[in-house]
């Protein structure tokens, strides 16, 4: 395997800039400047990760596209009806969604995290077919379907009982932390889906760093 300190710097990396920053944007610019300058602050983030992506010359994602579409639909939306409300409310739509295609395609047997994963750690062909025999990214989808449903349930429940201000604090904690929860329970279940087929995991140190393409997302 490729070593872990790369996949962990991006996952980390990730986490910052698809969380944190845009969080940290946003409510300095909406303390300072108000709503809509804060989504129109968050929203030119994203843009600005994309057009780095161009000027560095690195292919820019369909996801990337279609994210910066549905972030300026979020931004149209909220700029017509003046709410932050509906602002951060939008994306738990996104993320039940996404917890329900992961739940269904593994269900019909062809989990989408089996190509999902190996954009973040590039398994050997011969390990991921023991890992699909294994029915390793079956297992892997019932955590991440919990992890995405968790978090939009609770996405939820804080912008109906805490305050703005508390909200962004509470979300900009709770998401980098059920998400580095979910990956330890992934590789967790990884390794005990390894001893049973009998195979040992080395990992390779001095393999050349991943490719990290990061997309700023709010």
């Amino acid at each position: 395997m490729p070593g872990w300190r790369p996949i962990a710097r991006k996952v980390l990396t990730t986490l910052l800039m698809v969380s944190l920053l845009p969080m940290a944007v946003f409510y300095t610019t909406i303390s300072l400047y108000g709503l809509r300058p804060a989504v129109l602050a968050t929203v030119g983030l994203y843009y600005a990760g994309i057009l780095a992506q161009v000027v560095r010359r690195k292919p820019v994602f369909a996801a990337a596209l279609l994210g910066a579409g549905l972030l300026s639909i979020r931004a149209v939306v909220t700029f017509l009806t003046g709410s932050a409300f509906m602002y951060f409310l939008q994306p738990v739509a996104c993320t039940v969604a996404t917890a329900t295609v992961f739940a269904a395609t593994a269900l019909a047997g062809r989990p989408v995290l089996d190509r999902l994963a190996h954009e973040f750690c590039p398994f050997p062909e011969e390990l991921s077919e023991q890992l699909r025999e294994a029915r390793f990214f079956s297992r892997l989808s019932v955590v991440w379907t919990c992890t995405y449903l968790f978090n939009a349930v609770g996405t939820v429940w804080l912008l109906t009982n805490a305050s703005l201000g508390g909200f962004m604090l509470i979300k900009s904690v709770m998401s980098p932390v059920v998400t580095v929860a979910a990956v330890v329970v992934s590789y967790l279940v990884f390794r005990v889906t390894m001893r049973h087929q009998n195979v040992t995991i080395r990992w390779n140190h001095r393999a050349p760093a991943l490719d990290t393409r990061v997309l700023v997302s709010a």
